[in-house]
């Protein structure tokens, strides 16, 4: 009988998980975008979303007919990028914690840079911090600005001036 129970209860978490895995996906806002081969000069579809310092930002190309990549810059100059974390290959996104508040700049592409015309759908979601949907973050690379340098442009690190005599 005690086994009988365990069984049951063991069945019933995986039934949980299982439940859990699939709303993953299904939480969140759904865009609809389309990439334009415009005489063969690729450019990349770009979305602004916004995020809380802290929250879990999770964005997921669920649907395409190409082979994408999403590259997302942070207000603070922070860059997350994938090509199939997703599977099947879709790109999948997820900033654990967003650095600073404010607008992300989101760009889907061809991984290659290859012109296309097809359609896909990104899954935007913002959670609060720690959730399943942000376990594995995506790390950044590259140098960022400090929050400091965000609110007082003189802290950021000095621009080299252009040379005069170069084309």
């Amino acid at each position: 009988m005690r086994e009988q129970e365990q069984l049951r209860e063991q069945e019933q978490e995986q039934l949980r998980e299982r439940k859990q895995e699939q709303d993953q996906d299904q939480i969140g806002i759904e865009l609809d975008g389309t990439l334009h081969d415009t005489n063969g000069n690729p450019a990349p579809w770009v979305v602004e979303v916004y995020a809380g310092v802290g929250e879990c930002l999770r964005l997921f190309v669920t649907t395409t007919a190409f082979d994408a990549k999403i590259t997302v810059m942070a207000p603070n100059g922070a860059v997350y990028r994938d090509d199939d974390s997703g599977g099947s290959l879709r790109p999948l996104v997820k900033i654990g914690g967003a650095p600073v508040q404010g607008w992300y700049t989101v760009q889907v592409a061809h991984y290659a840079g290859m012109p296309q015309n097809a359609n896909f759908t990104l899954l935007y979601g913002r959670y609060t911090a720690g959730n399943v949907n942000c376990a594995n973050p995506t790390s950044p690379f590259g140098r960022t600005r400090s929050d400091e340098a965000l609110k007082d442009p003189s802290l950021a690190p000095e621009q080299v001036p252009k040379d005069p005599d170069a084309p």
